[in-house]
């Protein structure tokens, strides 16, 4: 981006992972504007009134001249372009694979109507883009830059395992996490440390964890990257196609071999130092044995995989820069 160029990346999210990357990334200050974390639609409308609020009062005194924005939620993005309306300031849509979910569809029409009137929608991948060009509007694939992430702190292992699995995890319906405790049952010598809130889970699935099983709720930064480099690997696993695991992408920039979900998609994304396996016990099982039978290849793979991907994201970082420049979809 040019010298002028002022950046301002917002997220209707209490914490947005790809959003602090690409702000750290691309010069830039993140907004991670949220009202009350309830949850439901009855509160949906005067949650993202007051984001709306905040979100307009922020662009207007900080005038950036470029707006990132994460969709979903799609009213984000709403705000954004009204924004833009106003000051001909320019905007780009970051959207995850959550935004194209069926639960989204009745809000197709604005969806489609933002999107073409951006620079560019980033996407996470070509299924994604074909997805946003049949929109009429213009869409740039990229993926993570892999930026150096924080040392953290010590975080303290089990001294009994031999070996050491940090499971990223947000407890979503989409993470195979029952398959995971299935697979550890087997692997008494691994430890399994599984991330992230799990207080509107099932209170059934913590009775049942074996005792290499460890939930460690959700962790502060300096505590989670902490976890991140001392495993000996990380397993991100998702039942969702066409999903990018940030949680792999943390794995990437810590140069630590990675365990994820055998989907095209994720192959192509992580294609050295991973195994791929599918969403099942047995295959868990076997792709953590894998993974502790070639443990130094693959994590000599993974160092070597992030220099090629830190190129890749320059030269998607070139064309953003070009059509910024352009200031209008080409």
């Amino acid at each position: 981006m040019s010298d002028s160029e002022t950046w301002a990346f917002v997220a209707w999210w209490p914490h947005s992972r790809r959003g602090e990357v690409f702000a750290r990334a691309l010069g830039g200050r993140l907004y991670c504007i949220y009202n009350f974390p309830t949850k439901g639609a009855l509160y949906a409308p005067l949650r993202y009134f007051l984001q709306a609020v905040r979100t307009l009062r922020v662009l207007f005194a900080e005038r950036p001249s470029v707006v990132y924005a994460q969709n979903p939620p799609f009213v984000c993005g709403l705000v954004v372009y009204l924004y833009h309306r106003v000051t001909a300031a320019r905007f780009v849509l970051d959207h995850h694979s959550a935004a194209f979910a069926q639960v989204w569809d009745w809000a197709a029409p604005v969806q489609r109507f933002v999107a073409r009137r951006a620079v560019t929608n980033i996407v996470t991948n070509q299924h994604w883009a074909e997805v946003v060009a049949s929109w009429g509007a213009h869409a740039l694939v990229m993926g993570d830059p892999f930026l150096e992430l924080p040392t953290g702190e010590p975080f303290p292992l089990a001294e009994t395992a031999a070996f050491h699995v940090a499971v990223v995890s947000t407890f979503s319906p989409d993470e195979p996490l029952e398959a995971v405790v299935g697979a550890a049952a087997r692997l008494p010598d691994v430890h399994f440390y599984i991330t992230g809130d799990g207080s509107r889970y099932p209170r059934s699935f913590f009775e049942k964890l074996p005792p290499n099983v460890i939930c460690t709720g959700f962790l502060p930064d300096a505590r989670y990257f902490g976890l991140l480099r001392a495993a000996d690997a990380v397993m991100v696993l998702t039942t969702r196609n066409h999903t990018l695991q940030l949680g792999g992408c943390e794995a990437v920039s810590l140069c630590r071999p990675l365990i994820t979900s055998d989907w095209p998609f994720l192959r192509e994304f992580f294609p050295r130092g991973t195994v791929h396996v599918a969403n099942t016990a047995d295959n868990i099982c076997a792709g953590v044995e894998k993974m502790r039978r070639e443990h130094h290849r693959l994590r000599q793979e993974m160092s070597a995989f992030r220099q090629i991907a830190r190129r890749r994201w320059e030269e998607q970082v070139e064309c953003l820069r070009v059509l910024l420049a352009e200031g209008s979809v080409s």
